[in-house]
C-alpha cells in the first residue's frame, strides 16, 4: 500500500520559516556575485538567471499569484518581464518574496489551490507551502555552489526533502496511470535522523490524456515510512546516507557523493535509471 504524499512530516509553520530563511540566504549569497558567474548545478545558467528563476515567473512571483487567486489555475497569470539588470531583478525578487510570504501566512493550508500535480488531492495550499520550502532550499544550495560558500542543510528539513522528492517528484501517480509493483523493495536509510523510506519498484502504464502518448516504463513508489531498526521485512537493496547527502543526491546536487548501496545489483541499476531523470 503506497503512502500518501500529503502526510507531511513537518508542521506548516516550519515550512514557512524555511521559505523565509532559505530565501534570505539565497539572496545574500547572490547579491555580491559578479554578473556572468556560472551556476555549476544548473548548466547554462549564471547567477542572474538563478535569481530570476526563484524570484520571477517560474517560482515565487508565480506561486504568490496562484495562492492569491486560489483555487483558480494559471491561465490568467500575468507573466512579468525580466528586468534588464541585477538591481531590477533583485527588486522584483524582493517584492515577489514578500507577496508570497504574505499570501501563505494568511491562507488556510487546507484550502484548495491549483498545483501542477496530477493527483488532485495535492491541490492545496499545504502542498505549495511544502514545495516552496524545498524549492528555496535547493536553489539556496545552487547559489552557494556558484559562490563556493556551501553551508549545511537543516537535517529535519532535508529528511522531509528526501521524502517529498521520492513521493512527489518521482513517485506521484497521475489519475490516468497505473503502477504495478513487481515485488522489488528498497530501503532508503537516513542515518542522522533515523528515518527509513521503503520503496517499491514496478511498471507505470497509462495513456497521457494531454499528449495521447502511451507510457510503459520502470517506476518507483513509496510504500512505507518507518524508523531504522523497527521493521524486519526483507528488502532487495539498502541505500544510506545523511539527510543532507541523500536530499542533494536525489536532486543531483551532490557532486561526487555516492550513498552507501548494498544488495541486488540489478535492483540498484533499475533504481539509478529512474532517479537519473531530471526533476529541476
Amino acid at each position: 500500500m503506497r503512502t500518501h504524499p500529503e502526510q507531511h512530516w513537518l508542521p506548516m509553520a516550519t515550512y514557512l520559516e524555511a521559505i523565509e530563511r532559505e530565501s534570505r540566504r539565497f539572496r545574500e549569497v547572490l547579491i555580491d556575485q559578479p554578473a556572468g558567474t556560472p551556476v555549476p548545478s544548473c548548466p547554462g545558467w549564471d547567477v542572474d538567471d538563478l535569481l530570476w528563476h526563484l524570484g520571477g515567473g517560474d517560482v515565487q512571483h508565480f506561486w504568490g499569484w496562484i495562492v492569491a487567486h486560489r483555487p483558480e489555475g494559471p491561465e490568467e497569470y500575468p507573466q512579468p518581464d525580466r528586468p534588464a539588470d541585477r538591481h531590477g531583478i533583485l527588486a522584483l525578487f524582493d517584492r515577489a518574496h514578500e507577496d508570497l510570504m504574505l499570501r501563505l501566512r494568511n491562507a488556510d493550508p487546507a484550502d484548495g489551490c491549483w498545483t501542477w500535480a496530477s493527483d488532485t488531492v495535492l491541490h492545496t495550499v499545504a502542498f505549495t507551502m511544502r514545495r516552496q520550502a524545498h524549492e528555496a532550499l535547493i536553489h539556496r544550495v545552487d547559489a552557494e555552489l556558484a559562490a563556493g560558500e556551501r553551508t549545511p542543510l537543516d537535517p529535519h528539513l532535508a529528511a522531509d526533502g528526501v521524502v517529498e522528492c521520492l513521493e512527489v517528484m518521482y513517485g506521484a501517480l497521475p489519475g490516468w496511470g497505473r503502477f504495478a509493483p513487481d515485488g522489488s523493495r528498497v530501503a532508503v536509510d537516513i542515518t542522522d535522523t533515523g528515518h527509513r523510506i521503503v520503496l517499491g519498484l514496478g511498471r507505470f502504464t497509462g495513456t497521457d490524456p494531454r499528449t495521447g502518448r502511451d507510457e510503459d516504463e520502470d517506476d518507483v513508489q513509496v510504500l512505507a515510512r518507518e524508523y531504522i531498526g523497527r521493521s524486519a521485512d526483507p528488502v532487495d537493496l539498502r541505500i544510506s546516507g545523511t539527510a543532507e547527502e541523500l536530499d542533494l543526491w536525489l536532486w543531483h546536487r551532490a557532486g561526487a557523493f555516492e550513498p552507501a548501496v548494498t544488495g541486488d545489483e540489478e535492483t540498484a541499476r533499475r533504481l539509478r535509471a529512474i532517479l537519473a531523470q531530471p526533476i529541476g
